[in-house]
C-alpha cells in the first residue's frame, strides 16, 4: 500500500469536508485510478472520517488522544504513522472550523458532507467523472473510454471471468479491447449494449430514458435488462435510438457527421442550415447559442473547423452568413437578417 504524500492528504481532507474544487476532485480522481493501492488508503481515511464526524462536531477534542484511539482501531500501520506525524497542535482544539485547511491540520475531519466519487460500499468499484473537460480513461482490460464533460462511468477494479460491465451516465466514446470469451456490456438505466471488441459512441442523455448509440466499427447488440433474447444488432455507420420507457429500439443510418466532434474537435458542415449549425456548436462547445428572432431564409454553410476556439468559429460564420454575433451572460446570440 502506498502512503499518501502531504499533497494528497490535503486533497482528501478538502474532499471529505466538501470544500474541494472541481480541479482538486479531478486530481484526486487521477491519483486514485493510478494505483489500486491508493484506493485502499483512501478507504482507510474515509473510515476515520466516518468514525469521527458523528462525535466530533462542536465538541472539545484532544487531537492527540483522539488519534491514539483511532489508530488503535484502524489498519494499516501507515495510517497510525500518518496520525502521529500530524500532531502539530498537542493541546486541545477548542472548536473545529468548516474550512478544509483546519480539517487538514487537525486531521480529524468533523464536517458531515456528501462524498462525491469513489465512496461506495464496495471499495473495488471505481467511479470516474469528467467535470469541465473531456477525460480519457483506460480500463483494467485495456479498453479506452473518452468521457464527454459532465459524464460519469463506473466499473469494477477487476472485471469478472464472464463479462466486463460498466455503467454510464452521460456521453462517452468506447474503444473496446476484443475478448470473445468476455463480452463488454455498457449499462445505461435498463438499456444494455453488448460488444466483443469495437468502437462506438453512447449518449444516455440527462435522464437515461433516451439513449443513442452510433457504431463506428465492429458490431454491437442492443437489448433491455431481462430481455437479452430480443436483442437488436447494429452495424457500422448506423445509429440506434433506445427509449427505456417504451422499451423500443429504432435503428437508422447515422445522419449526423459531427456526432464525434465533441471528442475530435473537428466540425464539418455540408450545406448545413442555421438550426443544425447552432445545435452542433452548442453541443461541441457546451455553450448556449440562440438564433435570431426572425430566422434568415436560404441560410446554409459549407465549412470545416478543426480544433478552433469558439470565437474564431463564430467570426467565420458571422462573416460568411452576414450575421452579427454578440455574447450576453455567457449566451451567444446571432442577430441580423443575413443569408439572403
Amino acid at each position: 500500500m502506498n502512503e499518501p504524500g502531504t499533497y494528497y492528504e490535503v486533497l482528501m481532507a478538502a474532499y471529505f469536508s466538501g470544500e474541494a474544487t472541481p480541479d482538486e476532485v479531478m486530481r484526486l480522481s487521477a491519483w486514485l485510478t493510478g494505483d489500486p493501492a491508493n484506493i485502499d488508503v483512501f478507504e482507510a481515511y474515509r473510515q476515520v472520517w466516518l468514525l469521527t464526524a458523528k462525535d466530533a462536531i462542536d465538541e472539545v477534542i484532544d487531537v492527540e488522544a483522539e488519534w491514539e484511539n483511532l489508530s488503535a482501531r484502524m489498519e494499516p500501520e501507515s495510517l497510525k504513522t500518518f496520525g502521529k506525524t500530524k500532531k502539530a497542535n498537542k493541546g486541545k482544539l477548542l472548536q473545529f472550523t468548516w474550512s478544509w485547511k483546519a480539517a487538514a491540520i487537525a486531521i480529524v475531519l468533523v464536517v458531515a458532507a456528501s462524498l462525491l466519487f469513489y465512496l461506495n460500499s464496495d471499495p473495488a468499484l471505481v467511479r470516474v467523472a469528467a467535470l469541465d473537460n473531456n477525460l480519457e480513461q483506460v480500463l483494467p482490460d485495456g479498453s479506452v473510454i473518452t468521457l464527454n464533460r459532465g459524464s460519469e462511468i463506473s466499473y469494477p477494479e477487476k472485471f469478472g471471468d464472464d463479462t466486463r460491465e460498466v455503467k454510464l451516465k452521460g456521453e462517452a466514446y468506447f474503444n473496446v479491447t476484443k475478448n470473445t470469451k468476455r463480452p463488454f456490456i455498457v449499462s445505461g438505466g435498463d438499456a444494455r449494449i453488448k460488444v466483443m471488441g469495437t468502437s462506438f459512441n453512447v449518449n444516455t442523455g440527462s435522464d437515461g430514458r433516451n439513449i443513442s448509440v452510433v457504431l463506428t466499427s465492429g458490431k454491437v447488440a442492443l437489448y433491455y435488462k431481462g430481455s437479452e433474447s430480443e436483442e437488436h444488432l447494429l452495424n457500422p455507420g448506423e445509429k440506434a435510438e433506445m427509449n427505456s420507457e417504451k422499451k423500443s429500439i429504432i435503428t437508422v443510418s447515422n445522419p449526423d457527421p459531427n456526432y464525434m466532434a465533441w471528442k475530435t474537435g473537428i466540425i464539418v458542415f455540408e450545406n448545413a442550415g442555421l438550426k443544425e449549425i447552432v445545435a452542433t456548436l452548442s453541443k461541441v462547445y457546451n455553450t448556449e447559442i440562440r438564433l435570431p428572432d426572425k430566422q434568415p431564409v436560404d441560410c446554409s454553410l459549407t465549412a470545416t473547423f478543426e480544433k478552433q476556439p469558439l470565437s474564431q468559429v463564430l467570426n467565420v460564420i458571422g462573416e460568411t452568413l452576414g450575421l452579427s454575433i454578440r455574447q450576453q451572460n455567457g449566451v451567444v446570440i446571432f442577430e441580423g437578417s443575413g443569408c439572403n
